[in-house]
């Protein structure tokens, strides 16, 4: 059976539980067993060649970035009179907000709550892998080639040490299941999304 990530997401969904428990083995199994090694091969590979490729994507995670491209498409597809476009961008907004935006820490917290104490799901993850989901339900050809961007720049939060890969993997989870949320809602939203 092929089954697309947006179509694993989806999945998840129809039992709950089941997929609350398989994600929750999957992070815990991931911590367990590879985050250390993922955390000594990734310093292994340091290189010029590999800091620059992880330096040009890490952005794309990024609140700002996501936004950018996000609002770039939904006021192109309005301008162009290209509705599936300018739905693809507000409905990737949209799973970028509810995915990725979260609250600053209180300034009052120890050390053990400060801005280095929030690696745990990876923001970057959660939000590639939202926008991903909805762009390629969207526009399928180029579904993989947007996961593929999404695992890389996953990737290089645990490259740059910023990230365990548990980290990652419960972000591209909790990513996946928010856009396909998103998705299987799009009907009774203001702006309806018809992936082709």
């Amino acid at each position: 059976m092929k089954v697309s990530p947006a179509g694993f997401g989806a999945m998840l969904l129809r039992s709950p539980a089941t997929a609350a428990l398989g994600a929750a083995l999957l992070v815990v199994g991931t911590a367990l067993q590879l985050d250390s090694p993922a955390q000594h091969w990734a310093a292994a590979w340091h290189c010029a060649r590999i800091d620059t490729i992880v330096g040009l994507l890490n952005p794309i995670g990024s609140g700002v970035t996501l936004l950018i491209v996000c609002g770039t498409l939904a006021l192109l597809g309005w301008v162009c009179a290209r509705s599936r476009m300018g739905e693809a961008g507000c409905l990737g907004a949209l799973a970028f907000m509810v995915a990725g935006v979260g609250r600053p820490r209180p300034a009052a917290a120890g050390p053990l709550f400060g801005p280095e104490f929030d690696s745990f799901p990876s923001g970057h993850a959660t939000s590639v892998f939202a926008v991903a989901t909805v762009l390629g339900a969207v526009y399928p050809r180029l579904r993989w080639p947007l996961y593929a961007l999404a695992a890389a720049i996953a990737l290089g939060r645990v490259y740059l040490a910023r990230h365990y890969l548990s980290d990652i993997v419960a972000g591209a989870l909790i990513g996946l299941v928010i856009a396909s949320l998103l998705l299987r809602q799009r009907s009774s939203m203001p702006v309806a999304v018809q992936p082709s």
